[in-house]
């Protein structure tokens, strides 16, 4: 991924963007009736806090359109299904298409459920959309109808290399070349495709890996990884978890007394607001590799920024808590759908969604995150990028890329614990 300047950046108010806002069109699906979602997500169990997260920044959405008009009058309605496990989320796929006659998907915070869901949904003729599932081969599978608005694992996981290159070496008062991480992750597929893009960075950047070592998320000690990061002494940590594993890490650093001079996780468990409950104001300082929380609102267009103040404002209202990552991300999954794919198909089956997906062309700034969207052919949205974001008094600000900036990193190196 090329590092995005803020010139290219910058949305392009006209054509484009246009048409990005203009989805209440003339063309959208002429059935009769509300338009039916169908939303696969972990909302019990082990992945529930991504996909409760994940589903009710879609929801604001889905509820922000139909405040405004729907789609030519007709409402958006949108259906829960609790993808708690992969077998869940087929069954729940099945049920929604077969019992509520949902023939429009979108999922799924976790590549586990959308790999399935989204293979019963081609299965059944439906369409997919997903917004957070990373693994590298969900577009390779050769279905006609799944597209994936968001990253793929290497865009979690070379955000956090660069920015040690261009930012944070500085700061570490370090020659680029001269800095030495460990990479550690979870041992599955989400572990291992995001840490082996970030290690590939990393070395394409000159950066020395000193460590990259992989175990199990359900494991209940981490201390022998402790003693050995203590024994490596590396400049920095580039770390896959999930919520678990990564407070749990934290939690015996802090017991142990080891701290890095700086700690990057790749979103997951270090991008939700879970993780800053867990370990309270130790949580200040630590970076993420994300999606990108939040978008310089310089850099948006005012219809973009009209989107945001209402998305902040509403799941505020709602929810009592400052959105982060997954919120924003459910936000944008739901608008890139709604407004720029079904406003503008030619008719409410897979075959014309399929039609307007491949011929959006919307401009990077159209999204609150600072998204556009452009699917290759294979439905991978190519204006997806990633971010580092730093939690600061418990909130993530983006520091990275410049576009997404909107505040200057702290805490470098890691103060003492107790200290932040």
């Amino acid at each position: 991924m090329t590092r995005i300047t803020r010139r290219q950046f910058m949305p392009v108010l006209a054509g484009g963007m246009v048409a990005a806002h203009s989805a209440l069109s003339s063309r959208v699906i002429a059935d009769e009736g509300p338009i039916k979602i169908g939303g696969i997500f972990p909302l019990t169990g082990a992945g529930s806090v991504f996909g409760n997260q994940n589903f009710q920044g879609v929801e604001i959405a889905v509820d922000l359109i139909n405040d405004r008009g729907g789609l030519n009058g007709r409402k958006i309605a949108l259906f829960k299904g609790d993808g708690h496990t992969p077998q869940a989320a087929i069954s729940e796929t099945n049920r929604l298409a077969a019992r509520e006659g949902v023939r429009i998907f979108t999922g799924s915070s976790t590549s586990a459920v959308g790999m399935v869901a989204s293979q019963e949904a081609e299965r059944n003729g439906a369409f997919y959309w997903e917004g957070m599932a990373v693994a590298n081969n969900f577009t390779e599978r050769g279905f006609k109808n799944v597209f994936r608005v968001g990253l793929d694992a290497g865009g979690l996981g070379r955000p956090a290399p660069r920015y040690i290159a261009e930012a944070l070496s500085g700061l570490l008062k370090q020659d680029p070349k001269a800095i030495r991480i460990a990479v550690i992750a979870e041992d599955s597929a989400f572990g291992v495709d995001v840490s082996s893009a970030a290690i590939a960075e990393a070395k394409a950047l000159g950066i020395t890996v000193a460590l990259h070592e992989l175990y199990s998320a359900k494991t209940t000690d981490l201390s022998p990884l402790v003693l050995k990061l203590r024994s490596l002494k590396p400049d920095a940590i580039v770390a896959t978890q999930f919520i678990n594993d990564a407070v749990l890490l934290q939690r015996q650093m802090k017991e142990m007394r080891y701290r890095p001079p700086a700690f990057i996780g790749t979103s997951a468990g270090h991008s939700t607001l879970s993780f800053a409950e867990a370990i309270g104001d130790d949580v200040n300082g630590i970076f993420s590799s994300s999606y990108p929380n939040d978008a310089n609102p310089d850099a948006l267009s005012p219809a973009t920024k009209a989107d945001r103040d209402e998305f902040l404002k509403r799941y505020q209202g709602k929810y009592k808590v400052v959105p982060a990552v997954q919120e924003s991300l459910g936000f944008v999954v739901g608008m890139s759908l709604i407004r720029d794919v079904i406003g503008n198909a030619k008719g409410g089956e897979a075959g014309a969604l399929r039609e307007a997906a491949l011929a959006a062309d919307v401009p990077n700034g159209a999204y609150i995150n600072g998204w556009g969207m452009k699917f290759d052919a294979k439905g991978q949205n190519t204006r997806a990028f990633g971010s580092v974001v730093q939690w600061q008094a418990r909130r993530m600000v983006s520091v990275f890329p410049e576009a997404n900036k909107l505040a200057d990193p702290i805490l470098v190196p890691l103060p003492a614990w107790g200290a932040r």
